[in-house]
């Protein structure tokens, strides 16, 4: 199910489901979900659990703070602002059960459950993850127990009689629950820390702290942190909860897509990164940029990025085969860093920054993309950004493009005019040769090898953006055609024939395509027109302000949710029409 709240400080992050069941829990990084499912029950004239009463689920305006209301009992939660600390509130008269699932390490097995009465928690941990949950008094009643493995479901199945067996101790595939006698509120915590002492420390720090003192400086600092975000507050506020405390950024962390091919959004895919730190430089935020950039540095081989990263910097798994003459990489991913770093470096003039990263970052890069090209000028085959097809393809030409312009500018900064002359130089005939690529109304998707592929792809928007003078009147042209050829429901899909995902008899809009096509609209002048594609975009979003990757023709979100790339494309847009669009590059 389609994720409606997250949750996050950097250190640790959650994400509910739209019934308000719990699906992920990361800590410290977001490098395993740690959670299957955490639940909320209540036993008042018969038991409910939460996720079965049609939960209205929202954010309070303005934060991280998340509330889900139903009949006869109301829960608020949020990640704190400094700690691994997950404070919940639950407003409600009767027995409140609380269940853990725990898959630590992304595992079911090897797991240990626990009540400590020193500290009145339930605790779980494997190795060197350790989760205590705990309302600060005696708990009404308590139990662990097995799942997954046999016929037994869980620990949590007991909850619906409204008792529980009192077992201290479970290990291997196991789980918890715990209930409370409430009348009128309660407010418990969920620590997470690398060992017991950790988590005893945090538990200790809660008690003397306060829980509702911890709930409301949270609430508090996300309103003034979003203060200056203006239309874009929920977007940043998602954007801030995905990003890693070591400066990573993933694309989601919805793990239903897991279902698909049993793997996820979880990785760090430098495009999408980029488009987030560009979208987080416009909105003023400079030390998130910072922390992506000195993540990033370290991971160039060869002065190439990898296809995507996890979060603690290793290479992601890949579909791209290695027995190609080629690198199986995405050109645009390394040349869309250099880009960013320099709308980065030109709108704070940070220059003992920039300095450290120059000649092992932006020059080991640019040096990459002048040698990855043939005789002709032509960039070398490689992924496109949809990650489907191999070849020489429009919009990875005009990253490549923008890449150089902006390793040209930061050469002539440090005095190096003889290497700006390169890099501007290998630019323009890289745009050269983009020119071969318009057929007729439109740029073309690829040519390869003297073979153009003349398929209409939504991507040649924001390439155009990049790579040509809003003057050209072909940029217009070819917009006209993806709006005429990719509309589909008010929205844009990606290309012809586009299947991935696609459940009727035309492609799945994007919400990145589709603002990509409202931010040409306003470089055009069209401020009227870009508005209603924004408008579509907020309308067939979440109601919590989520905006997912596509939307199949029958409203279903068939992919993850929340997706990065498309908050960070809406923060630009909104940018565009408030200040007027800019690619920074002139």
């Amino acid at each position: 199910m389609t994720r409606s709240i997250i949750l996050g400080n950097g250190k640790l992050t959650a994400l509910l489901d739209g019934k308000y069941m719990m699906r992920e829990l990361y800590f410290p990084l977001s490098v395993d979900n740690h959670l299957h499912a955490g639940r909320i029950g209540l036993f008042s004239s018969g038991f409910n659990w939460l996720h079965d009463m049609n939960p209205v689920v929202k954010y309070k305006d303005d934060t991280l703070v998340s509330i889900a209301s139903a009949n006869n009992i109301v829960v608020e939660d949020a990640v704190d602002m400094a700690y691994p600390i997950l404070v919940r509130r639950v407003k409600a008269n009767g027995r409140v059960f609380f269940t853990w699932d725990f898959h630590i390490n992304g595992t079911e097995y090897g797991d240990t459950a626990l009540y400590d009465p020193s500290t009145l928690g339930m605790v779980h941990y494997k190795r060197d993850k350790w989760f205590l949950f705990s309302c600060g008094v005696t708990p009404f009643q308590y139990a662990t127990g097995y799942k997954e493995t046999g016929s037994l479901i869980g620990t949590w199945k007991d909850c619906e009689d409204g008792e529980l067996s009192g077992n201290p101790i479970a290990q291997g595939a196991v789980d918890s629950a715990v209930s409370y006698q409430v009348s009128g509120s309660i407010t418990c915590w969920l620590v997470a820390g690398r060992s017991y002492k950790d988590v005893v420390s945090l538990n200790r720090y809660v008690l003397e702290r306060g829980a509702e003192t911890i709930l409301d400086r949270t609430d508090k600092y996300w309103r003034a942190w979003s203060q200056s975000t203006g239309e874009s507050r929920r977007d940043a506020l998602v954007i801030a909860a995905h990003w890693q405390e070591n400066g990573a950024l993933p694309a989601s962390l919805d793990t239903d897509i897991m279902r698909f091919n049993r793997d996820s959004y979880n990785y760090v895919w430098h495009r999408d990164a980029s488009m987030a730190s560009i979208a987080f430089t416009l909105l003023g935020f400079e030390e998130e940029g910072r922390r992506l950039f000195q993540f990033s540095r370290p991971l160039l081989y060869n002065g190439f990025l990898f296809q995507k990263y996890t979060v603690d910097g290793h290479w992601g798994s890949t579909w791209h085969p290695w027995t190609e003459k080629y690198l199986p990489i995405q050109e645009d991913e390394t040349a869309l860093m250099i880009y960013a770093l320099w709308v980065h470096f030109k709108t704070f003039r940070n220059v003992d920054f920039i300095k450290d990263l120059y000649r092992p970052g932006i020059k080991a890069a640019a040096d990459f993309l002048c040698s990855y090209i043939d005789d002709e000028g032509e960039i070398l085959p490689s992924y496109d950004l949809w990650e489907e097809r191999f070849g020489v393809h429009f919009f990875t030409a005009a990253a490549v493009y923008a890449g150089l312009i902006s390793a040209s500018k930061f050469s002539s900064f440090f005095g190096e005019d003889n290497l700006a002359v390169k890099y501007t130089s290998v630019a323009e005939q890289i745009r050269k040769n983009m020119d071969e690529m318009w057929v007729s109304d439109h740029f073309a998707r690829s040519r390869t090898e003297g073979k153009v592929d003349p398929t209409v792809d939504s991507s040649t928007v924001l390439g155009s953006l990049l790579a040509y003078p809003l003057g050209d009147p072909r940029i217009k042209v070819n917009r006209g055609t993806v709006e005429r050829k990719l509309k589909v429901n008010g929205g844009i899909c990606r290309y012809e024939g586009d299947m991935y995902m696609r459940e009727g008899k035309d492609p799945n809009p994007w919400f990145i395509t589709t603002l990509w096509v409202a931010q040409e609209l306003i470089a055009e002048g069209d401020k009227d027109r870009a508005m209603g594609y924004v408008d579509w975009v907020r309308k067939n979003s979440l109601w919590t302000g989520l905006i997912p990757e596509q939307i199949t023709s029958s409203g279903r979100y068939s992919s993850v949710c929340p997706l990065v790339w498309s908050h960070a494309e809406m923060v630009k847009t909104l940018y565009y029409l408030r200040n007027g669009f800019s690619n920074f590059l002139s």
